[in-house]
């Protein structure tokens, strides 16, 4: 769906086990504070903030931000989703599926109980402008990482 995403933007880190080489590897996602669909058809969930999802086209703020984190992150096809977006990767080369590190309970960004969401971190990106991109969306009912998780005071800073 193509967007307009306003701000605030956030950079999240968590952790996964790749399901082939069985070694932590790190894992990003992004939030914002809110988005506009471009088809006036489309609805985005009036949850705040939103975590992005099967990203497309992706804001150039984001790819610089997710380049400080040291995590592949890449655009790839995913066989599952039938198309290229850009997803996280093992070091040895596994992909890590939007999906699978969103929706399936217990990885990266869905938390079972707090311990688990205290492990997400939380860090805003320094960048004020709405940007475009073609992603979806979820949000979180509970266990948010904006409510549980762990804060980096630091913001990631986009030359501007």
């Amino acid at each position: 769906m193509k967007v307009t995403l306003h701000p605030p933007f956030y950079l999240l880190r968590s952790s996964e086990v790749c399901w082939k080489c069985h070694r932590p590897s790190g894992a990003i996602a992004f939030a914002v504070g809110t988005a506009t669909p471009h088809d006036e058809e489309e609805e985005v969930d009036d949850i705040s903030p939103l975590i992005l999802q099967d990203i497309q086209e992706a804001p150039a703020p984001f790819l610089v931000a997710a380049a400080t984190t040291g995590v592949d992150f890449r655009e790839r096809v995913s066989q599952a989703a039938g198309h290229e977006y850009f997803m996280n990767h093992c070091a040895c080369g596994a992909l890590f599926g939007d999906h699978y590190l969103h929706s399936e309970p217990g990885h990266a960004f869905f938390p079972l109980n707090e311990r688990e969401a205290e492990r997400i971190q939380v860090q805003e990106i320094e960048w004020d402008v709405d940007v475009e991109a073609d992603c979806w969306f979820a949000g979180w009912k509970s266990l948010s990482p904006f409510e549980h998780g762990t804060r980096i005071e630091e913001p990631i800073r986009i030359p501007q």
